[in-house]
């Protein structure tokens, strides 16, 4: 799959990370450098055994939205197959409800940022689920445009 077509966000996802290809071939990569090192420098190559195995485990956590489904950790959700959403202001969620898998929860306080401030915190994350959520309500509206919906404004809607 090219995860080059999708738009990626960070977000702090429950489950594993995405491995892309370029990640995946740095591992073996360096996995072969490593043992080579190890074999010909053997006390101090033995250094870099670990290296694949850190590139491997610090795999980002990302959510992709494609043109027809969304990617999040292991949950795929295809926008055709969504019966409701609920956007909820309040706590910052909103909700994807598929007709055949389990409801999927977009949560502002899970994207990250690098801002310090308490208040700059907020305010990053808040645009950033705005954007997202935004983008999301489009891609579903645009799949199935008979989906119930509770709580999204009007000018999400139109535009």
């Amino acid at each position: 799959m090219d995860l080059q077509k999708f738009s990626a966000f960070k977000y702090r996802h429950d489950g594993q990370g995405c491995v892309s290809a370029k990640r995946r071939s740095a591992v073996w990569i360096t996995l072969g450098l490593s043992v080579l090192t190890s074999f010909f420098f053997f006390p101090f190559g033995c250094f870099a055994l670990p290296l694949p195995l850190i590139i491997y485990l610090t795999k980002p956590k990302m959510l992709y939205i494609g043109p027809r489904y969304l990617i999040c950790g292991g949950t795929i959700i295809y926008f055709g197959n969504v019966n409701a959403m609920a956007l909820d202001e309040s706590s910052g969620t909103l909700s994807l409800a598929p007709a055949n898998a389990h409801r999927f929860k977009l949560e502002r306080d899970k994207f990250p940022t690098s801002a310090r401030k308490a208040f700059k915190v907020k305010a990053n994350q808040a645009a950033k689920f705005n954007k997202v959520s935004a983008k999301l309500i489009q891609k579903v509206l645009k799949a199935s445009p008979l989906v119930e919906m509770s709580g999204i404004p009007d000018s999400v809607r139109q535009s």
